[in-house]
């Protein structure tokens, strides 16, 4: 991760550069998980410098309850699933955010279920998970942009839900 501009007058999330270093996620491999990838990193919390993550003294994601990664029963069946957030490289260069959910079989190698890439030149994101399931993907440790997915028990597949409107 690379920060350029000042962080005294914007957010680090927006000013940071993620750089994906890895070619599989998961025990899954990149070119497995898209086409014309060549390298995808899932965020950790070891990835982001201590300077950024515990500014004013706290854990900023613990703080507002957000995580890299999730795990639950997000369809209501009784496999286990771990969502998950990321960043990507094609092999032609540009970047961009992931987001993935996968089923984690007690045997065998974790199975993909969703998979939402965006390039962006902004790829921070984290997670968190309402009470029904709801799993919310942040752009931002403090802000307002996001995007929510849940499991569809009529269509059977999980789908990206439109945000709330306030009056």
């Amino acid at each position: 991760m690379t920060v350029e501009g000042d962080t005294s007058s914007t957010a680090w999330w927006v000013l940071a550069e993620f750089h994906p270093f890895t070619t599989e996620v998961r025990g899954i491999p990149v070119g497995q998980i898209r086409k014309g990838w060549c390298k995808a990193t899932e965020f950790r919390k070891e990835l982001i410098p201590r300077e950024f993550l515990f500014a004013g003294g706290e854990d900023a994601m613990e703080a507002s309850q957000r995580s890299f990664a999730i795990e639950g029963q997000f369809d209501g069946s009784k496999t286990r699933q771990v969502a998950l957030v990321g960043v990507y490289e094609e092999c032609k260069g540009p970047r961009g955010r992931f987001v993935m959910i996968l089923d984690l079989p007690t045997v065998g190698k974790p199975r993909i279920r969703l998979l939402g890439a965006f390039k962006t030149p902004h790829q921070y994101s984290a997670l968190s998970l309402d009470d029904d399931q709801t799993i919310t993907v942040w752009s931002c440790m403090d802000c307002d942009d996001f995007t929510m997915l849940k499991w569809d028990r009529k269509r059977q597949k999980f789908v990206w839900r439109p945000p709330p409107t306030y009056d």
